[in-house]
This record gives C-alpha cells, structure tokens and sequence, in this order.
C-alpha cells in the first residue's frame, strides 16, 4: 500500500472532521462530536490549538494524527496525541505506526520529552498494538473532565 505521512494542511480539514466522525463511531460515540470544520479550522489556524499529521494515498487520507503540548510538572514539556485513526479496512498495513512515528517525530522537534495518550479498555487490538512498540499503558489513573459550556 502506497501512503505518504505529512503535515496536515487546510484541505485536509475536510478529511480531518470526516476521520473524527468514523473513530467516534467507532468508539460508540458517535453524539459526543460537536465540533465542526469550521470550528476545526479556526482552532488549527487562528488559536494553534492543535496539529495534525494525514496518511494520504491515491484515495485521499486514510489516516490522521490530532496532537497538541501539554506540560507535566515531573517531566516537563510533553505531547499530547489525542487521536490517531485509520480507517478499518487499511489496518495492519503499518500506517498507524508510520503516524504514530512521525508524531512522535513532531514531539521531539518541540523539546517533548514524552508521547501520552489514552486507549479505551476494551480496544483490544489497539492495547497490543501500543504494547508492541513499548508503551507503558498506566491503569491506575481515572480520567477526569468537566464540562465548561454548562450543558
């Protein structure tokens, strides 16, 4: 399979917004995504709130990789990797991991010292796929978050 992992640029936003979509439903959320492209858009370009790398083929993007900095006060500076998705059928074709490298990569051209992110318990296949390549996959913190919009 022929891919090429690159930055994300305003074209990709489009593509971008349909992945989000397909991991939620994937993830049985598919209602929790309120974000749009416009939105999406304003929060990459204007506020760099965020960036992204794309797998693209032939086909168009198959593949995303949604990072942003985050600090840990015992490590220091930190990237974030909030989403990385493939699309189903082009699984285990090693463009997950081509993404999760090149993020990385991105990470370190920042000063990162670390890669996080988070896996749900019962994506099993994601979990080895993360404990293959030699991630400590924590199971002792709870997440936590609160809604700020009041709803």
């Amino acid at each position: 399979m022929d891919y090429t992992i690159r930055k994300g640029e305003a074209r990709d936003i489009s593509s971008l917004m349909a992945l989000i979509k397909e991991l939620a439903k994937f993830e049985k959320m598919p209602e929790q995504v309120r974000t749009n492209e416009a939105q999406l858009l304003e929060d990459w370009q204007v506020h760099k709130a965020f960036d992204f790398l794309v797998a693209d083929t032939a086909n168009g993007v198959v593949g995303i990789s949604l990072y942003y900095p985050r600090y840990s006060t015992w490590n220091g500076r930190c990237m974030y990797l909030e989403d990385l998705y493939v699309k189903a059928e082009l699984r285990g074709n090693g463009i997950g991991l081509a993404l999760l490298n090149a993020t990385a990569e991105e990470a370190k051209k920042t000063g990162a010292l670390r890669l996080d992110w988070q896996v749900l318990d019962w994506n099993s296949d994601a979990v080895r796929f993360y404990e293959r390549i030699g991630a400590h996959i924590e199971r002792e913190w709870w997440n936590c978050k609160w809604d700020l919009r009041g709803e």
